[in-house]
C-alpha cells in the first residue's frame, strides 16, 4: 500500500477515490435496478397467481352454493307440487261437498214449500209475512237451479187473499 502512496500524487488518489466511489454507485444503482425489475416480474406473477388462487376458490365457492340452491330449489319445487295437489284434491271434496248440500238445501226447500202450499191452499189465505218468507225461499231455490214445478206452487199461493176471509 506504501507503493501506492509513492506512485501516486495526492491528486490522483483522490481522482481515483471518487472514481471508485462512483464505481460503487453504479454497481448500488444496477442492483437497485435488477432488483427492482426482478421484483416488478416477480409481483406480477404473485398477483397473477392469487388472482388465479382467488377465482379457483370463488368458482368452487360459487358452484357449491349453485348446487345447494338448486338442491333447495327442487325440494321447494316438490314441496309445492304437494301443496297444490293437496289442495286440489281438496278443493275438489269441498266443490262435490257444496254441490251436494245445494243439491240437499234445494230439496229441502221445494219440500218446504210443497208442504205451506197444501196448508195455505187449504186455509184459503196467507199472511204478509208469510209470503214473504216463501217468496225469499223461492228465490233461493230459483238461484239453486230448481225446477218449474215449484213455480206453479208460487203462482197459486200469490194468488191467494193476503187477509184471512171475513167472518160473519
Amino acid at each position: 500500500m506504501l507503493e501506492f502512496f509513492k506512485t501516486y500524487s495526492p491528486n490522483e488518489i483522490i481522482v481515483y477515490g471518487i472514481m471508485f466511489c462512483f464505481a460503487i454507485k453504479g454497481i448500488i444503482d444496477f442492483a437497485g435496478w435488477v432488483n427492482e425489475k426482478y421484483e416488478k416480474k416477480f409481483k406480477k406473477d404473485h398477483e397473477a397467481l392469487n388472482k388465479q388462487e382467488d377465482l379457483e376458490k370463488y368458482y368452487i365457492v360459487s358452484q357449491k352454493q349453485y348446487e345447494e340452491s338448486k338442491q333447495f330449489y327442487q325440494k321447494l319445487d316438490q314441496k309445492i307440487d304437494l301443496i297444490t295437489k293437496t289442495t286440489k284434491e281438496k278443493v275438489e271434496i269441498i266443490e262435490s261437498q257444496l254441490a251436494r248440500l245445494t243439491e240437499s238445501d234445494k230439496h229441502d226447500i221445494k219440500g218446504w214449500i210443497v208442504e205451506k202450499h197444501h196448508a195455505l191452499i187449504k186455509k184459503g189465505w196467507v199472511d204478509d209475512f208469510t209470503m214473504d218468507t216463501l217468496e225469499r225461499r223461492y228465490s233461493d231455490y230459483v238461484a239453486e237451479k230448481g225446477n218449474s214445478y215449484v213455480a206453479g206452487l208460487m203462482t197459486e199461493l200469490r194468488a191467494l187473499p193476503h187477509f184471512p176471509p171475513e167472518e160473519a
